[in-house]
């Protein structure tokens, strides 16, 4: 895997850049930013912040879902409702994206991003975030609204949704899920799990079983209509938004896709979903999302299922992507809360 090899990802990085050279000057450097689903670096020069640039998970997305995610960036602009967009930046030849090769012959897609300051919203404690919630609320609302303006233009033209992924029950948390089968990393590979014994494992086995049978039965409930269900960000968690004073920035695309819009609220709420002061960040991202636009009872309703949906879909990628920054900081007893939280709902709404 290309990704496990730092040097590897480094001498790619550089052949990536090698096609920005016009664009960002001969001297200019890279420096590891993160290794998470992708590896980025942050393009300097003499110290001097330019740009960032990303080398794409093998395999994850083909060159047309990635061509597809650089023009939906671009449609949405810079700015939308004070909140600053990430953009891609085209190679010094005109194109989004380009190709590296690793030795081996595998091929590594490789862009460029504007750069945004700020520190990520997750560093903030949960009640600092209530204000930026409120913002990415409004914001949010925005994005789908964009969405379904481009939904109608795209079925009054006969044309084809972009090619990106699906996001479903199957996709999300079914036993061929993107992230991976949760249900694998309940008996295996988390640390938490050796603390159990082999009963105690089954009695959680069992409390996420009948969870999950709940939540596949709301989404059938909810629908998959075009007030529900459309191109979303797909990941708006904290380590996605950047606060600088009083702005606030979203970044990282990379799973935009389609998907009940609903979704977005939940994966704001990634990894502090058991957090007490979750009902006050609803509140107020509901609060922002209602200024431009609309929230049903029935939406309001699945707000549970789409974050326990969400956490469970973490649980599966902290175990496929141990090596990533989140999965490290919030795999101590992630389980044992997102036990408790499938046994909340379990109470709730069974």
């Amino acid at each position: 895997m290309i990704f496990d090899d730092e040097e590897k990802c480094y001498r790619l990085g550089h052949e990536v850049l090698r096609h920005y050279r016009e664009r960002f000057g001969a001297e200019c450097s890279l420096r590891l930013l993160q290794l998470s689903e992708n590896v980025t670096y942050l393009v300097e020069n003499r110290r001097k912040p330019l740009a960032v640039l990303r080398l794409c998970r093998p395999g994850y997305h083909t060159w047309e879902e990635l061509q597809a995610e650089m023009q939906w960036m671009e449609e949405l602009g810079e700015r939308v409702c004070g909140v600053k967009l990430r953009q891609p930046i085209r190679t010094d030849e005109g194109h989004y994206l380009c190709g590296a090769e690793d030795g081996t012959g595998q091929v590594c897609f490789g862009t460029a991003f504007t750069y945004l300051s700020g520190i990520p919203l997750e560093e903030l404690p949960c009640e600092q975030q209530l204000p930026w919630f409120e913002k990415l609320g409004e914001a949010t609302a925005f994005l789908h609204c964009r969405s379904r303006e481009r939904a109608l233009a795209q079925r009054t033209a006969g044309l084809r949704d972009l090619p990106r992924s699906r996001w479903n029950y199957e996709s999300m948390i079914g036993t061929k899920a993107l992230w991976g089968d949760w249900r694998k990393v309940i008996q295996h590979n988390l640390p938490d799990t050796a603390l159990y014994a082999e009963k105690e494992i089954m009695i959680h086995k069992n409390i996420f079983d009948k969870a999950d049978g709940l939540i596949c039965n709301k989404l059938k409930e909810y629908g998959m209509t075009e007030n529900t269900y459309g191109l979303i960000h797909g990941d708006l968690r904290g380590a996605n938004l950047l606060v600088d004073k009083d702005t606030l920035g979203i970044i990282d695309f990379d799973d935009c896709g389609y998907g009940w819009y609903m979704q977005d609220l939940a994966a704001s709420l990634s990894f502090q979903e058991a957090e007490e002061e979750v009902p006050q960040l609803i509140k107020a991202w509901c609060r922002g999302y209602r200024k431009l636009g609309t929230l049903r009872q029935a939406d309001m309703d699945m707000i549970d299922t789409f974050i326990l949906m969400r956490r469970l879909q973490l649980l599966a990628w902290i175990h496929s992507r141990r090596r990533a920054a989140s999965a490290r900081r919030y795999r101590e007893n992630f389980l044992c809360d997102t036990v408790r939280l499938a046994d909340q709902y379990i109470q709730i709404r069974g």
